[in-house]
C-alpha cells in the first residue's frame, strides 16, 4: 500500500489543479466578457417616432398677395391645421389643406397648386403655386370680415363654387369654378353682408372659412 501513496499523491495534485484552472478560467473578467460576447444579443429598440411642433399659432386667418400681385392669398389655421384659397379675380384659383407644425406651413391642392412658408401671429411669409407658376407672397394676420369666403350656387342646373380672398383693407378678389371647368370673375362679395351675394340672378349660400374646414374635396 505505500507503494502506491506517491501516485496517489500525484494523482489528488492533477486533479487540484484542474480545479484551481477551472475556477480561475470562470472568474477571469476576460473569459466573462467573450462568453457574454458570445450569447445573443438583445434587439435594438426602435426609434422614437420624430416629434410634431405644436403650431406657433392656435387660430389665425391672413390675407395677401404675391410679390408682383399676380394672385391674392388667403389663409387660415386651426389646431395644426392650414386651408388656403389663391385666385387672381379671373382664370386662376385653386384650395388647398395642410398643415402649420411650429412655424411652418405646408399646404397642397389639385394640379400641382401648393403653399410653403411660415406663419407667426402678425403675418405670413412664403412661395405659392397654382396654374403652373409659383410666386413669393405675403400676408398679414387679419380680423373678421377679412379672411377666406366660399360660395355655392346652382346656376340653371350648372353647380358652381366661389372663392373670396378678403384683405385687411376692404379689397376683394374673387374667383368661380362651375361644374363643367369653367373659371372666371366672381360676383362682388360684401363682407358685412355676404348673404346678399348672387350669381346670374341666383342667391349663393355663402360661408366664412376656417383652418378646420376642408376644402380640396368638397
Amino acid at each position: 500500500m505505500k507503494r502506491y501513496a506517491p501516485l496517489l499523491t500525484l494523482v489528488a495534485v492533477v486533479v487540484l489543479g484542474a480545479a484551481l484552472f477551472t475556477v480561475n478560467s470562470l472568474n477571469n473578467p476576460a473569459n466573462q466578457q467573450a462568453g457574454q460576447a458570445g450569447a445573443a444579443a438583445p434587439a435594438a429598440a426602435a426609434p422614437p417616432a420624430p416629434a410634431v411642433a405644436p403650431p406657433a399659432v392656435a387660430e389665425k386667418a391672413y390675407a395677401g398677395r404675391s410679390s408682383g400681385n399676380e394672385v391674392t392669398v388667403a389663409i387660415a389655421v386651426k389646431d395644426g391645421r392650414a386651408v388656403a384659397y389663391v385666385c387672381n379675380g379671373k382664370k386662376i384659383e385653386a384650395w388647398l389643406e395642410g398643415t402649420l407644425q411650429g412655424d411652418k406651413l405646408a399646404l397642397s391642392g389639385k394640379n400641382g397648386a401648393s403653399i410653403t412658408g411660415t406663419a407667426s401671429d402678425a403675418s405670413s411669409f412664403g412661395e405659392v403655386a397654382a396654374a403652373g407658376k409659383t410666386w413669393p407672397f405675403s400676408a398679414k394676420g387679419v380680423a373678421a370680415p377679412a379672411g377666406l369666403y366660399e360660395g355655392r350656387a346652382d346656376v340653371r342646373g350648372v353647380a358652381t363654387r366661389i372663392g373670396w380672398v378678403v384683405e385687411g383693407d376692404g379689397r376683394v378678389t374673387g374667383s368661380y369654378t362651375d361644374a363643367k371647368g369653367v373659371t372666371d370673375t366672381a360676383p362682388p362679395l360684401d363682407p358685412a353682408n355676404p348673404n346678399g351675394v348672387t350669381f346670374n340672378g341666383v342667391p349663393v349660400t355663402v360661408t366664412s372659412i376656417d383652418g378646420a374646414d376642408s376644402v380640396v374635396a368638397r
